[in-house]
């Protein structure tokens, strides 16, 4: 999850893909219709919060402050919290908050061994328990880690198998075809790019991704602050608990000292408009294609201005909407450019209808949602020629994205 300085680093090269003054959490711009809560059986809880703590690397030692997080306002009648948290060398356990405490969960079929919590058998085993044991009308699932748009959701460096494994999106997708999770919340980085939300979108009934399209400062999520408002209100839809978790995130990084950690942003994803967005910039990309040459400068200029500090360079990635705001702006008018360009912008506002922005990320141009668009080829073929391998096998790349940036470039890129 790059929590600051120790997590800053989970997105470098074909491995993976911080906020000073107060900014504020955009909830609504194209608000969902609510949802009323069905009726709970007994027995059942509204929501089920489920933690999958892969801290079997460099952040095992921030696990602890989390922890007591999760303690200080626990589980209720209808909230249940369950954590599976495997540290660096350690045995991994199982866990159900209380207020106060953890109680193990002693029929948990890995406790007290040492897991691999990049297989995706053991993400699977951790949801069925829960699913089995703690019924809810709803779950949200909280992936604790560092993260990357191309590697995954996190990595596990001490394996039975003594490998370095990382939990793979396609492989969460596999397994979470068979369960019903409204919301994936990632307290990581960079997870929050248009190549990951299409593939989720195109194969889950996953209603949220929860996302940031920087790295995160160390502290990730807030989590005592989140709990209190669900348990106050365990009613909340899965929209509204998403705006929840970007609103709290903001309002941690509002205060010393992780104000002087400078930039950093959440968002809310809704993964049933990723489709159209994708679609309608596809139509952009067509049109901009056409027009190359002559829209070659207005391209470099938009990308620039897109271009999101921080380790922007060296993950490649680029803020969409500022992107395709560059190209609206600077097309002519009532060009096919610049109306593709606006159609864009308008599907997007329900495709990312929350999100946390610092001051100075609003100043960086972060509006929420990142894209891959290096500086030049060669980050692709040759700086990062492992981690595009894996990139090309995502969905998003062969719409048209690639194309474009081949004829862009001039190199083919297929």
């Amino acid at each position: 999850m790059t929590r600051g300085a120790t997590k800053s680093f989970c997105v470098l090269l074909a491995l993976v893909f911080a906020v000073s003054a107060v900014g504020h959490a955009t909830s609504g711009k194209n608000e969902p219709d609510t949802v009323e809560s069905g009726t709970v059986e007994s027995g059942t809880a509204y929501w089920n919060i489920l933690v999958y703590m892969q801290a079997d690397n460099n952040l095992n030692d921030l696990t602890q402050e989390d922890l007591d997080e999760f303690m200080a306002v626990g589980s209720s009648n209808e909230v249940n919290v369950l954590v599976l948290m495997d540290k660096l060398d350690a045995p991994a356990y199982m866990y159900y908050v209380v207020p106060g405490d953890i109680v193990l969960e002693e029929d948990y079929a890995y406790n007290g061994e040492e897991i691999n919590t990049g297989d995706p058998a053991v993400f699977e085993d951790f949801l069925v328990y829960a699913e089995t044991n703690y019924p809810a009308e709803h779950t949200l699932i909280f992936f604790w880690d560092h993260g990357s748009p191309t590697a995954g959701v996190g990595v596990d460096e001490t394996t039975p198998e003594g490998v370095r494994d990382w939990l793979t999106h396609h492989e969460v997708i596999d397994v979470l075809k068979d369960h019903t999770v409204e919301v994936l919340a990632m307290d990581e980085c960079s997870i929050g790019q248009i190549e990951v939300a299409v593939e989720y979108a195109r194969s889950l009934d996953t209603e949220y991704l929860v996302a940031s399209e920087s790295y995160i400062g160390y502290r990730g999520f807030p989590y005592d602050w989140i709990l209190e408002r669900l348990v106050d209100e365990p009613d909340m839809t899965p929209f509204e608990l998403s705006v929840v978790c970007v609103e709290e995130f903001e309002r941690l990084f509002m205060t010393t000292p992780y104000k002087t950690e400078i930039l950093t942003t959440q968002s809310v994803i809704a993964l049933d408009h990723i489709e159209q967005l994708a679609a309608e910039f596809g139509h952009l990309l067509d049109a901009l294609t056409t027009a190359l040459p002559e829209f070659d400068a207005i391209i470099g200029a938009a990308r620039s201005d897109a271009t999101m500090p921080w380790g922007a360079t060296s993950m490649g990635t680029i803020d969409l909407p500022t992107f395709v705001q560059g190209i609206a702006e600077a097309a002519p008018d009532n060009s096919e450019v610049e109306q593709s360009a606006m159609d864009v912008l308008e599907v997007y506002e329900s495709a990312v209808p929350a999100m946390s922005a610092t001051k100075n990320s609003e100043h960086y141009g972060y509006q929420g949602l990142g894209i891959l668009f290096p500086q030049s080829a060669s980050f692709l073929t040759i700086s990062c020629a492992s981690m595009f391998e894996i990139y090309k096998t995502f969905d998003f790349p062969d719409d048209g994205w690639l194309q474009f940036l081949g004829a862009y470039w001039g190199v083919d890129l297929i």
